[in-house]
C-alpha cells in the first residue's frame, strides 16, 4: 500500500477548530495497518470518541489536539485478538451438550484483564466452558474498556464445542428423580458420548436430529438442547469445535462438510496433511505453536513430537490462521507465540496478521478492531522495536482511545509537554511553550526545550501548575477532632486512595489539609499531594501553616487566646535567638597536646573514678543506653484482621508513639470505625492497653508483644476482631528525638551553649517570626481584623486570612501587612450600605494589591475548586489574578513556592494538560502529572 493510496483511509477532514480539542494524535517512527500489509513511517493515529479517524504520514493535526509522539523508534501495530484464553472458562454443564449456556453471562465487565493488556493484547474470546462436546456459545470482549457497549465486541461469537480427548472425558449424568420414594430409587449415571472420536460424530449427527424435531433423543441430551441447537443454526452460527489429530481433525471436516455447517478448528495443528482440504472448504483454523518444554511425549513412532511447520503449511495452502497460545501459556504471551511460529517459516507478516486481522474476522468483529482504519475502534500497541525482533518490549496499550496499560519503563521516562500556552503560574505566559520533566521534577521550561533520547512528547492548547486548595479537609471522612502537633499529620493519609485520585485527576495537585475543629490558640495544617504514589512524594510540608482562630462569640474574648499563644511564641523565639547569639560567640576550647605517658595517665584516671562510683556510674550509662534504643511500640503495624461482621479480611493500621510508657497515635480498621481513632494508653509488662472513639462508638484495644509481633483483640460496641499485626517501621516521625537529646547523647565539649527545649505547637510561629512560615488565623469584623493584623505585626508576622468577610472594608489599611487573604466562598455578595448591586470580594481585595487564594473548605468537594474559581472570573475577577491565586499565589501563602505552585525549574512535575483556556467553563483537563508521573 502507497502513502498515497493510505489517505483515502481518513474518512473525514478535521476542521481546525477549539472543538477538536477531543482530538488524540498519536505519532511513531512506524505504524503497522495490517490491511493490505500497509506499513507507514513517520505517521500519525488521529482519534476522536474512541475511534480510529485517519491515518497516514502527512496528516494535519487539529488546533487544541493532545498529540503523543512514542519516538522514532516506536512502533505501533493493531491491538492483538486473542483467539482463544483461560478468562472465560469455568465449570462445565453436566450434559455434554448444551447449547444455551453463555460465556458472556460470567463476564465481569469492570474488571481489566492487566495480565492480557500488558503483553498487548486488547481483544479475547471466552469460552463458555471446556472438556464438552457442546459447552455453549462462546463471546469477544476487550482486555479494559467501561460499560458493554465498549467491551462486548461479540455476545455470541460461534458454538463452542470440541470432539478432541478433553471431550471424551464427559462423566455420566444423572438427575436425581422428584420424588424420590423408597420404591423409584435415587437412579443412576447414564453414561454420555463421547468416548471416542467416531462417538464424538455420532452425538453430532444425532444432536441434528433432535434439532430437526426427532424428539426420541430428548432424554439423552435434555428437552432444551434441541431447540436451542435449532435457533443457532437457523442464524447462520459457526460451529468452533476442537480437533487435534488427523483423525479428529478428518471427522469434523467430514461431519460439517456434509451438512454444511460453518466450521472453525480449534487446535489443529496436527492437520498439515489435511490443509488443502480444509481450504477448499473455506474454513478457518485456531491453532498455537508446539511448546513441549518441560513435558515429554513419547519416544514411540506414533508419538506426538513438535511440528513446527503445521501452521506455515496450512497458511501456505490458504487457510485463514489464527496464532493463539498453547493451554497453560499466559494469553500476554501472545506476540512470543505469533513469533514462534516463524521457526516453521511463517513470514513475519503473516504472524502479525495472525493475531490482529485474520483473528478478528475468525471471530467475527473485524468491523471493530484487528486492524488500524478509519472508523474502527482505536485499540492498538505501542512497541519499542519490531515486533518479532526479539528484543522488542510493550512500551503501552490503547484500547478505545485511551491508554490501558502503561510500561514502568516509559511511566519514569522524561515528558515533554509541547503546549500553544504555557502558563507559568506566576504571571507569566509561555506563546508557544514547553517543559521538559525528568526524575520527577521540571528539568527545563522555554519557548523550546530539549527533548532527550526515549522521552515521551505529548503536545497540546495549554499547561499550567497543579492547582492548591489552600484550606481543605480532604481524606477526614467527616472527622471534627482537632489536629494535634504531638501526632505527626503525614500518618493520617495513604497512598492510592480512591477520591484523592479523584481530586488530583481534576487538577487539585496540592491539598492544604486542615482539621473542622475550633484551632484555639493554634493547630497546625499539612500540605500533601492526594495522588502521590509514596509517603516521600505526598507530602510537601509536614507543617505548612499554624491555624488559629481570633474571632470569639463574646467579642471582648477576640484574640485573647492568640495573644497569647504569641507571647509565649515570643519567648520560645527570644530564647533560641540567645543561644544562636551565644554558640555564635562560643569558641571550642584549644586541644590539649599530650604524650603517650599523659594519656595513659589519662586512662587510669578514668579507670580510678569508674571503680570509685562503680555502682552509680553503671547504672547511668545504663540507663542512657536504654534511652537511646527505640521503644518497642513506636512506629507502625499493620496485618490483615478477619471481621465478625461482613466485609472480610480487613486491614488493620496501628501507628503508635511511646514515651515513659505512655502511648497515643492513631489506628485505622474498617471493622471498627470507618473514620481514623485516635488512641493513648499505656504498655506495662509487655502488654498494651488502648483506649479511643470511633463511629461506632468506644474502642478497647488489648495486645501483648510476641517476638515481632503484637497480638490480641479490639473491641467496639458489638464488634470484636482477632490482631496479630507486625511491625511495617520503627519509626513514628514526631517521636524522633528532640535536638536537645540528640546533642546532649553526643559528648559535647565542655562548657558549649546548650539549646533550648524543641516546642512542637511554638515552633511553627516562630518560622513564621523568622520569615519562614505561614500563620493562618480566622477572623471576621472590620475591627476585629484590624487589631489582628496590628497584634501579628507586632511580632513581625504578616498572617493569612481566613474568613475576613469584610476585609474589603478596611483594604488601605492591611495591604502589605498581610500575607493573603482566604475568603469565604461567596462569589457575589451584597453590602447593604451600598445597595443591593452584587460585589465580587475576589476580585477587589486582587484589585486592591491583596493577595487572595481559592479553598474548598470541603473533603472530595475538593473538584469543584477549579470551578469555583472559573466562577470568580465569570462575575469580573481578572483571568491572571485567578490563575495565581489558584496557583503561584497561594503556594506563597503557604511557604511551600519551594515546591509547587509554579513551572519553574527545580520543582516538582505537578502539571495540568487543559484544552482549553484555563478558567474557561468550557476547559477540561486532559491529563495530569504529579512529581512526574501520569495520574490515570
Amino acid at each position: 500500500m502507497t502513502l498515497s493510496s493510505l489517505a483515502v483511509l481518513a474518512t473525514f477532514a478535521l476542521a481546525p477548530t477549539a472543538a477538536d480539542s477531543g482530538t488524540v494524535a498519536i505519532q511513531a517512527g512506524t505504524i503497522h495497518i495490517v490491511e493490505d500489509g500497509g506499513v507507514i513511517e513517520d505517521g500519525t493515529l488521529l482519534i476522536k470518541d474512541g475511534k480510529i479517524v485517519a491515518v497516514g504520514a502527512d496528516l494535519d493535526v487539529p488546533p487544541g489536539a493532545r498529540v503523543v509522539d512514542y519516538g522514532p523508534s516506536a512502533v505501533i501495530v493493531p491491538g492483538f485478538v486473542a483467539a482463544s484464553s483461560s478468562f472465560g472458562s469455568s465449570a462445565a454443564s453436566p450434559r455434554t451438550a448444551e447449547p444455551g449456556v453463555a460465556a458472556i453471562d460470567g463476564f465481569d465487565r469492570y474488571t481489566p484483564y492487566h495480565t492480557a493488556l500488558q503483553g498487548g493484547v486488547t481483544s479475547v474470546y471466552l469460552a463458555p466452558a471446556r472438556g464438552r462436546l457442546i459447552a455453549g456459545q462462546g463471546a469477544v470482549v476487550k482486555a479494559a474498556g467501561d460499560g458493554d457497549a465498549d467491551r462486548v465486541l461479540a455476545e455470541r461469537s460461534a458454538l463452542h464445542g470440541s470432539i478432541s480427548r478433553d471431550a471424551r472425558r464427559t462423566p455420566g449424568y444423572w438427575e436425581p428423580p422428584v420424588p424420590a420414594t423408597v420404591d423409584v430409587g435415587m437412579g443412576f449415571a447414564k453414561p454420555q458420548l463421547p468416548r471416542t472420536t467416531m462417538g464424538a460424530v455420532v452425538a453430532l449427527n444425532e444432536l441434528l436430529l433432535l434439532a430437526g424435531g426427532d424428539e426420541s433423543f430428548e432424554e439423552t441430551y435434555g428437552d432444551t438442547a434441541g431447540g436451542e441447537l435449532k435457533e443457532l443454526m437457523d442464524s447462520g452460527r459457526t460451529w468452533r469445535m476442537g480437533a487435534e489429530s488427523m483423525s479428529e481433525v478428518r471427522a469434523i471436516l467430514e461431519f460439517s462438510t456434509e451438512n454444511g455447517l460453518p466450521l472453525v478448528i480449534e487446535g489443529a495443528t496436527g492437520a498439515a496433511e489435511l490443509a488443502d482440504d480444509i481450504a477448499a472448504a473455506g474454513f478457518s483454523v485456531i491453532a498455537s505453536p508446539p511448546t513441549v518444554l518441560g513435558r515429554d511425549f513419547g519416544k514411540s513412532r506414533d508419538a506426538d513430537w513438535p511440528e513446527h511447520g503445521a501452521i506455515a503449511d496450512l497458511m501456505a495452502a490458504g487457510v485463514k490462521v489464527a496464532i493463539t497460545c498453547p493451554p497453560g501459556t499466559p494469553v500476554g504471551d501472545l506476540i512470543f507465540c505469533a513469533g514462534l511460529a516463524r521457526r516453521g517459516g511463517v513470514s513475519g507478516e503473516d504472524a502479525l496478521r495472525a493475531i490482529t486481522l485474520d483473528a478478528a474476522e475468525i471471530l467475527g468483529v473485524e468491523d471493530r478492531v484487528g486492524s488500524l482504519t478509519a472508523g474502527k475502534d482505536a485499540d492498538f500497541v505501542v512497541m519499542s522495536g519490531a515486533p518479532f525482533s526479539g528484543s522488542a518490549s510493550v512500551l503501552t496499550t490503547w484500547s478505545s482511545g485511551e491508554e490501558a496499560w502503561t510500561s514502568r519503563e516509559l511511566e519514569t521516562a522524561a515528558v515533554v509537554l509541547e503546549v500553544e500556552e504555557l502558563h507559568i503560574g506566576d504571571g507569566e505566559t509561555l506563546i508557544p511553550g514547553q517543559i521538559l520533566i525528568r526524575d520527577g521534577e521540571i528539568a527545563e521550561v522555554g519557548r523550546r526545550v530539549s527533548h532527550p533520547v526515549g522521552a515521551t512528547v505529548v503536545r497540546g492548547f495549554a499547561a499550567m501548575p497543579g492547582m492548591i486548595d489552600t484550606f481543605g479537609h480532604l481524606g477526614l471522612e467527616g472527622s471534627t477532632k482537632k489536629f494535634s502537633s504531638r501526632i505527626e499529620l503525614p500518618r493520617i493519609v495513604e497512598p492510592g486512595d480512591y477520591a484523592d485520585r479523584r481530586v488530583a485527576q481534576a487538577g487539585v495537585t496540592t491539598v492544604n489539609l486542615a482539621s473542622r475543629a475550633d484551632p484555639g490558640g493554634g493547630a497546625p495544617t499539612m500540605a500533601y499531594k492526594p495522588a502521590g504514589e509514596d509517603f516521600d512524594h505526598m507530602i510537601v510540608a509536614p507543617t505548612s501553616a499554624i491555624h488559629m482562630e481570633w474571632s470569639e462569640s463574646v467579642r471582648a474574648k477576640s484574640g485573647e487566646r492568640v495573644r497569647k499563644a504569641l507571647e509565649k511564641a515570643k519567648k520560645y523565639a527570644d530564647s533560641w535567638d540567645e543561644y544562636e547569639k551565644k554558640i555564635a560567640e562560643w569558641e571550642p576550647p584549644a586541644a590539649k597536646e599530650k604524650d603517650g605517658d599523659d594519656e595513659d595517665d589519662d586512662e587510669d584516671e578514668d579507670a580510678e573514678e569508674d571503680e570509685e562510683d562503680d555502682g552509680k556510674k553503671k547504672s547511668k550509662k545504663k540507663k542512657k543506653k536504654d534511652d537511646d534504643e527505640p521503644k518497642i511500640a513506636t512506629g507502625v503495624w499493620q496485618g490483615m484482621v478477619e471481621g465478625s461482621m461482613s466485609l472480610g479480611e480487613t486491614k488493620f493500621r496501628l501507628q503508635v508513639l511511646e514515651e515513659d510508657g505512655e502511648l497515643s497515635g492513631n489506628l485505622r480498621c474498617a471493622e471498627l470505625s470507618s473514620e481514623l481513632i485516635e488512641i493513648h494508653g499505656r504498655h506495662e509488662d509487655g502488654k498494651l492497653h488502648l483506649e479511643g472513639f470511633g463511629t461506632r462508638g468506644p474502642v478497647e484495644v488489648e495486645l501483648e508483644v510476641e517476638d515481632d509481633a503484637l497480638k490480641g483483640v479490639a473491641r467496639t460496641t458489638g464488634v470484636e476482631v482477632e490482631v496479630e499485626i507486625e511491625q511495617a517501621s520503627k519509626e513514628f516521625r514526631v517521636a524522633g528525638r528532640p535536638e536537645r537529646r540528640r546533642e546532649k547523647a553526643e559528648k559535647a565539649p565542655k562548657g558549649k551553649p546548650s539549646p533550648p527545649g524543641l516546642d512542637r505547637d511554638l515552633e511553627p510561629v516562630r518560622r513564621a517570626m523568622n520569615g519562614e512560615g505561614t500563620v493562618i488565623v480566622t477572623v471576621h469584623r472590620e475591627d476585629e481584623i484590624l487589631d489582628c493584623v496590628d497584634a501579628f505585626e507586632e511580632y513581625g508576622i504578616a498572617p493569612v486570612l481566613f474568613g475576613a468577610e469584610r476585609a474589603g472594608q478596611v483594604a488601605e489599611e492591611i495591604v502589605g501587612r498581610v500575607s493573603g487573604i482566604l475568603l469565604p466562598r461567596e462569589v457575589r455578595v451584597t453590602d447593604p450600605r451600598k445597595g443591593l448591586t452584587p460585589r465580587n470580594p475576589y476580585a477587589e481585595l486582587a484589585a486592591e494589591g491583596i493577595p487572595v487564594a481559592f479553598h474548598s473548605g470541603a473533603e472530595e468537594g475538593a473538584v469543584e475548586l477549579p470551578l469555583f474559581a472559573a466562577y470568580a472570573v465569570a462575575r469580573g475577577m481578572s483571568p491572571a489574578a485567578a490563575l495565581r491565586a489558584l496557583t503561584y499565589g497561594a503556594a506563597e501563602m503557604l511557604s511551600i513556592s519551594h515546591r509547587v505552585g509554579a513551572l519553574h525549574e527545580g520543582l516538582d512535575g505537578d502539571v495540568l494538560l487543559l484544552d482549553g483556556e484555563p478558567l474557561d467553563p468550557a476547559t477540561s483537563v486532559l491529563r495530569v502529572w504529579v512529581s512526574g508521573k501520569e495520574i490515570r
